[in-house]
């Protein structure tokens, strides 16, 4: 096997446009043959998931150079054949650099600016839009034996004529004859731009053959098609789809004056879909933080947003499809599998004529359970080394047990590493009420024969991580992540988490087998799989790496600084709670009533926390309190990826920690987050529930 490739070196393919052969023998369609078919139906759709999650991917499918390719590899393109006569034009927000108008001014101050540059942004997004229809619809035309003939290019003069005569040009095509001089004007507006926000005209602001002919937003793309239509060029029912990619690129703005200009900006562009104009189709892509906040619907104009299934159709990737929630969900493990597949397949295809089905499970072997992530802890047979490691020493802790109790879990820890979880889990039980209504510890009471911490199966299984953590952070050495299952778990749903994971363990595999002698080294096209230490290691690496990339986002370095305090103190309070009546502690949950108050300091932090929900650095969900008085909760998670960086946990097996508000805010003080607004402790109420109390729920 050759060592020096790592076929997840490269992350992202569908941000080359010039790579589309790679693209058709990388892209997985696991996605697409379960949940994402309303892209190519009609309507308004938004794609909406975090950094990675495949947004783009899918829309590239909608380019006509993309089919082509799959047509040049004699691959079948992945899209239901009733579902494949559209024509598709767009624009990426990041590549197409129209945002970058943001920059230039008029020059008559920023009143100005933020009523009327709005308007040359909508002009600069309908000519790069409709300069991509025509481009489109050349390139399905010389291809007619691809696409179906679904365009008759011998009727483009009769479509050059109609179209210039519309009156949404306000006279700016007068004069057109021919497809080439449409082109030719159409790229001299779109140059105009380019200058324009480069500095490059003499006047530095716009000539009056511009001013005066500005166009409405969507208006002239609607025309457009419906010119193409009406000259045959196209069918009345061939769809036209409006690709408008990385939405969130209109929210990153470096001054206030470019913040709101940048506002003004995308509530033009909720115009377009507001419109609801059956003529065109608009797809958008957008990572989570670019859509979820209220303030991003609005639409040019007028006091109305923009409203789910009236004016799109919102398909969020990360919770419809990907999210692993009580039902087991499989796309993600079905996508995340094809898609190491093909990339080993790509990468590797001169070494092996079929490589062994669901490879991933294969190179990274089965899941461990929690006795095989004590595996490197040495079996101790000094008992002071044993109390510590079962947290018998801890001066809050260490008086309280008899010495019966101590030579039982010194034995008992003594037999093994299944004897040393169950030690842990025995010590934690001795701490335990029998039920809310007694005070009696178990430990007062000498060790029981019957072992219920090994019987109580549900008991035991919450716990086990719990366990694992303590018991490895004690004995000086890190919990471990290895297998398909801890790596497709870390990944969050996020496929570009999973193949960053993938290219760290490969990375560190490849830097293993080269100092082996070649008849050392491990078959992993073949059936070996990677040594659990080396995976170990690269998922430690990624989880830092994932750190490292927070501050790489608009307010990220508040974000990776509030991570970091919230990571450390639930790993703390994990390592605290000895009795593991929180062995769901590697999360927080708020009621619901108190993070949707009133008043401009909640506002404030519940933005900040949403808003890192939408970058992805949080995972959120609701659910209901353990009291029947208490209402809905919210409750927040670490992106699992960060787990391994700080010790905790990635299940979310039990309930997270009850937090009241007032410990969010003081967290966030902590991490020296700025909320302009301060907040007044508030008095505790019966719902706020202590760290740690004196039993867990009911009966251990």
């Amino acid at each position: 096997m050759n060592i020096t490739i790592n076929p997840f070196q490269q992350l992202y393919f569908s941000d080359d446009t010039q790579t589309e052969n790679n693209f058709v023998e990388l892209f997985s369609d696991e996605v697409l043959q379960t949940a994402i078919h309303p892209v190519f139906q009609g309507g308004n759709v938004v794609l909406s998931g975090t950094q990675g999650c495949g947004k783009t991917m899918i829309l590239s499918l909608l380019r006509p150079e993309t089919r082509i390719a799959y047509w040049n590899l004699n691959r079948e393109f992945p899209v239901n054949k009733q579902m494949r006569n559209f024509i598709s034009a767009g624009v990426n927000l990041t590549r197409s650099r129209i945002t970058d108008i943001v920059q230039v001014t008029l020059h008559r101050g920023d009143e100005t600016d933020e009523r009327e540059m709005p308007l040359y942004f909508a002009d600069f997004f309908n000519y790069l839009v409709v300069e991509d229809i025509v481009k489109s619809v050349e390139t399905i035309g010389k291809n007619s034996e691809i696409f179906d003939s679904i365009v008759d290019l011998g009727r483009i003069e009769e479509f050059v004529t109609a179209v210039a005569k519309q009156d949404c040009w306000f006279g700016y095509l007068d004069g057109i004859e021919t497809v080439e001089e449409l082109k030719g004007r159409i790229a001299k507006r779109v140059d105009f731009y380019r200058r324009w926000v480069n500095g490059n005209l003499v006047e530095e602001q716009p000539p009056d053959d511009i001013r005066q002919s500005k166009t409405n937003i969507g208006e002239p793309i609607a025309r457009t098609a419906e010119c193409l239509r009406q000259s045959g060029v196209i069918a009345d029912s061939v769809p036209v789809l409006i690709r408008v990619d990385q939405i969130e690129e209109m929210h990153r703005a470096f001054t206030e004056r470019q913040r709101r200009l940048l506002l003004a900006f995308r509530k033009m562009l909720n115009r377009a879909f507001a419109s609801r104009d059956a003529r065109v189709h608009y797809r958008a892509g957008t990572r989570r933080y670019g859509w979820n906040n209220p303030e991003f619907l609005g639409v040019w104009g007028s006091e109305a947003r923009l409203e789910n299934r009236r004016d799109y159709n919102l398909i969020d990737m990360d919770e419809e499809l990907f999210a692993w929630g009580e039902a087991k969900n499989t796309i993600f493990e079905r996508f995340s599998i094809d898609a190491f597949q093909k990339r080993v397949e790509y990468y590797f295809r001169g070494e092996v004529t079929k490589l062994k089905p669901k490879l991933a499970k294969s190179i990274f072997g089965k899941h461990p359970v929690a006795e095989d992530r004590l595996s490197q802890l040495k079996r101790s047979q000094d008992d002071g080394q044993i109390d510590r490691a079962l947290g018998l020493d801890l001066a809050a802790d260490g008086g309280k047990w008899t010495e019966e109790w101590r030579t039982f879990l010194r034995a008992l820890y003594r037999t093994g590493h299944s004897g040393m979880l169950d030690a842990v889990l025995a010590a934690a039980w001795g701490r335990q009420t029998g039920g809310a209504r007694f005070k009696r510890q178990h430990r007062e009471s000498p060790p029981p024969s019957n072992a219920p911490w090994r019987e109580r199966k549900w008991w035991r299984k919450e716990r086990l991580d719990h366990a694992v953590l303590q018991l490895m952070t004690r004995c000086q050495q890190r919990f471990m992540w290895w297998g398909y299952d801890d790596i497709r778990s870390l990944s969050g749903g996020n496929i570009t988490v999973f193949l960053h994971i993938c290219h760290r363990i490969w990375d560190g595999f490849l830097k293993n087998e080269s100092s082996l002698q070649p008849n050392k080294r491990t078959e992993l096209l073949n059936g070996e799989a990677i040594d659990r230490n080396v995976q170990a290691a690269g998922i430690l690496f990624a989880s830092n790496d994932w750190f490292k990339k927070l501050p790489e986002e608009p307010g990220g370095n508040a974000r990776q600084s509030f991570v970091e305090k919230l990571g450390g103190r639930l790993n703390e309070d994990m390592m605290r709670d000895l009795r593991m009546a929180y062995p769901g502690g590697n999360g927080i949950s708020v009621t619901m009533s108190e993070f949707n108050s009133e008043g401009e300091d909640v506002m404030e932090l519940r933005n900040f926390i949403l808003e890192a929900v939408g970058y992805g650095v949080l995972f959120e969900t609701e659910h209901s309190s353990k009291s029947k008085a208490g209402g809905r909760r919210k409750k927040f998670y670490l992106n699992p990826i960060l787990c391994p960086r700080f010790q905790l946990p990635e299940a979310r097996t039990k309930e997270p920690y009850y937090w009241k508000l007032d410990e969010l805010f003081e967290l966030v003080k902590k991490a020296q987050v700025t909320l302009s607004r301060t907040r007044t402790p508030q008095p505790n109420s019966a719902e706020s529930l202590p760290l740690f109390p004196d039993s867990d729920n009911g009966k251990p």
